[in-house]
């Protein structure tokens, strides 16, 4: 009748787990913010918004080349295959916490022989299944240490997303700072030999009595300014080329890099919607991740809750025992065994309750960085939609200019021939030229890395 009572609650009681959650609930809480990053007509915001989709970072370079060095560093980058393994390394500690809420079976075989005084040697034979200490988690403790491992795997794996992200986006920028390096080395050298020409002249003009030192020595200034522009922008070049070649973790061939020549925009990017709402934010792998250590830390106060509860710890087996070998599997030789245990702690000198106050504390830590981070993130898309309202007329203003110098430079070499001018004019037509189309190569570059800094700060895509 025993016997039978105790099988009767057996299921029972191993069916009776996380009958209670001290997990705090609620979902991450959102700071105050702006709803969207710009204002516009609700009617043009939903006209855009039914036009518009969503972008992806994949695509996002209208240059081929560039996409293979993406492409290129994404899988070779060191930093990146040590986030990798950080992954890997969090999901398998996951399994291991995952693994604590199973029971432990186990399959043992023994064969005993003593001998006692006056008794003679006896021989037993056993083979048993038998549980190890299998808890019923009543308080869901350890539910909620599965659950804050889960967190953290999520949370490492967003991480890792967030470190591709940013790789890519240093790539791309490493790139765009290369080409603008050439073309500004490109510009250099022309005036340096332009310089080079009107020394020479002044050389010769001066030997003849036709210039006087001061033109002399004017074009000699020019020329060696120039000269040393050019080298600058050399050294340049090469330091730019060295640091695209870290972030892609190899060299890399001369035609995956860009030329001087080239104009085209290597980055696109669809117009951006006017009502572009801060919901987007959510996207971002860095704000998922901290989303997910916030989650954790919830998880990690109700484990340190439950923990302060009574624990019950089953330990069973069952299996044949017989003298003989061959009778192990007969009837009559079963045995059996269960062992319910509680542990109802008492006293402990305050480190239950400490603890506690510890994951508390915790959780307001990553709350407040949760939120510290959204802000951040608001700021980031609002800094790189406020530079890029002003880019397009800043490019238009600055080509006007470039049109210009090069009008300016026309008239002052016609003068100059003519007579009607000094050198020191030619001279300055042509550094003010030079000048400008150096500003105008700044400013394309700006434009290009801001698009990549737009994009970077929306997650790698948006929702319109």
């Amino acid at each position: 009748m025993k016997r039978a009572l105790i099988l009767a609650v057996l299921p029972a009681v191993l069916g009776l787990s996380a009958c209670g959650s001290l997990v705090p609930t609620g979902d991450a809480p959102r700071p105050p913010l702006r709803d969207d990053f710009r204002v516009m007509a609700p009617a043009a915001a939903a006209s855009q918004a039914a036009s518009s989709a969503s972008h992806e970072w994949r695509g996002f370079f209208s240059d081929a080349r560039l996409d293979e060095v993406v492409a290129i560093a994404l899988d070779q980058n060191r930093s990146l295959r040590a986030s990798a393994a950080a992954v890997e390394r969090v999901r398998a500690q996951y399994r291991v916490t995952a693994a604590d809420r199973l029971p432990e079976i186990g399959l043992g075989a023994s064969a005993t022989r003593q001998r006692t005084a006056g008794s003679g040697a006896t021989t037993a034979y056993g083979v048993n299944l038998g549980l190890a200490s299998y808890e019923i988690d009543l308080f869901d403790r350890l539910g909620s240490l599965e659950g804050a491992a889960l967190s953290r795997f999520l949370a490492e794996q967003e991480t890792q997303r967030s470190a591709r992200l940013s790789l890519a986006a240093e790539v791309a920028t490493a790139w765009l700072n290369l080409a603008a390096a050439q073309q500004r080395l490109m510009l250099n050298e022309a005036l340096r030999d332009s310089q080079r020409r009107s020394h020479e002249l002044a050389e010769r003009q001066y030997a003849l009595g036709a210039a006087s030192g001061l033109e002399r020595a004017r074009a000699r200034a020019a020329f060696e300014s120039a000269r040393g522009d050019a080298a600058e922008s050399v050294s340049a070049v090469t330091q730019a080329r060295l640091q695209l070649e870290l972030l892609a973790g190899q060299p890399l061939p001369d035609r995956l890099l860009p030329a001087a020549q080239d104009e085209r925009p290597a980055v696109a990017l669809p117009a951006v919607p006017g009502g572009l709402p801060a919901e987007v934010l959510l996207q971002r792998p860095d704000l998922r991740a901290a989303e997910e250590r916030l989650r954790a830390a919830s998880f990690d106060v109700g484990a340190a809750r439950a923990a302060r509860f009574p624990r019950l710890t089953l330990t069973a087996s069952g299996g044949t025992r017989s003298p003989d070998l061959d009778g192990l599997f007969k009837s009559g030789s079963g045995v059996w065994s269960i062992v319910p245990q509680i542990d109802l702690p008492v006293f402990d000198g305050g480190q239950r309750r400490a603890q506690v106050a510890v994951s508390e504390a915790s959780r307001q830590e990553a709350l407040a960085g949760y939120e510290s981070a959204l802000q951040s993130a608001f700021r980031d898309v609002a800094d790189a939609l406020a530079v890029r309202d002003q880019l397009d007329e800043r490019l238009d203003a600055q080509q006007a200019q470039v049109e210009a110098a090069e009008r300016s430079l026309q008239l002052a070499e016609r003068s100059y021939r003519l007579g009607g001018s000094s050198q020191l004019e030619l001279l300055d037509a042509q550094r003010q030229l030079t000048a400008a189309r150096r500003v105008l190569v700044t400013l394309r570059q700006t434009e290009q890395v801001n698009r990549i800094a737009l994009l970077r700060a929306l997650g790698g895509r948006w929702m319109p």
